[in-house]
């Protein structure tokens, strides 16, 4: 895995929390843009169990890509992959800091850096496309999300 060394620079910009229990939207829509998409998903993992047992869990999944589901669900796969170490420490997280949202044309990625509940500073990069030629066509939806190592804020 390779490691970047992150500069507080890049993660200066935050996004005003959302409230899980008044997220937004909770699954695709065309007026949604990336950064909505990962700051939804986001919160609801920081809030997982709110209002019901593995809701963030639910809600990232409903934002995960037709191609993304093929290779990590159905929902039950999904949450046991949330829950393995790599991605644990999204889980009722602290906070979160997010880097410049990178688009390029059907393509996005934002890099994310969160402070786990037990205090470690965690990275996570997701990789987003626009859809076409199915049921979300013109919504962002996450592709994949690869964890990075912070060396440094």
């Amino acid at each position: 895995m390779k490691q970047f060394l992150l500069s507080a620079a890049l993660f200066a910009a935050t996004v005003a929390p959302v409230v899980a229990d008044d997220l937004p939207q909770t699954k695709p829509d065309p007026s949604l843009s990336p950064q909505d998409v990962v700051s939804i998903q986001i919160e609801a993992l920081r809030n997982n169990d709110t209002p019901y047992e593995n809701r963030g869990i639910e809600v990232t999944f409903n934002f995960a890509s037709p191609a993304n589901k093929r290779m990590t669900g159905p929902i039950e796969r999904f949450a046991a992959m949330v829950r393995n170490p790599i991605y644990a420490p999204m889980i009722n997280h602290r906070t979160a800091k997010y880097g410049k949202l990178m688009i390029e044309g059907e393509f996005a990625s934002i890099d994310v850096i969160l402070i786990s509940e037990d205090g470690a500073y965690v990275g996570y990069r997701f990789t987003l496309s626009r859809q076409h030629g199915n049921q979300y066509e013109g919504s962002w939806m996450t592709d994949a999300v690869v964890p990075f190592e912070v060396m440094s804020l």
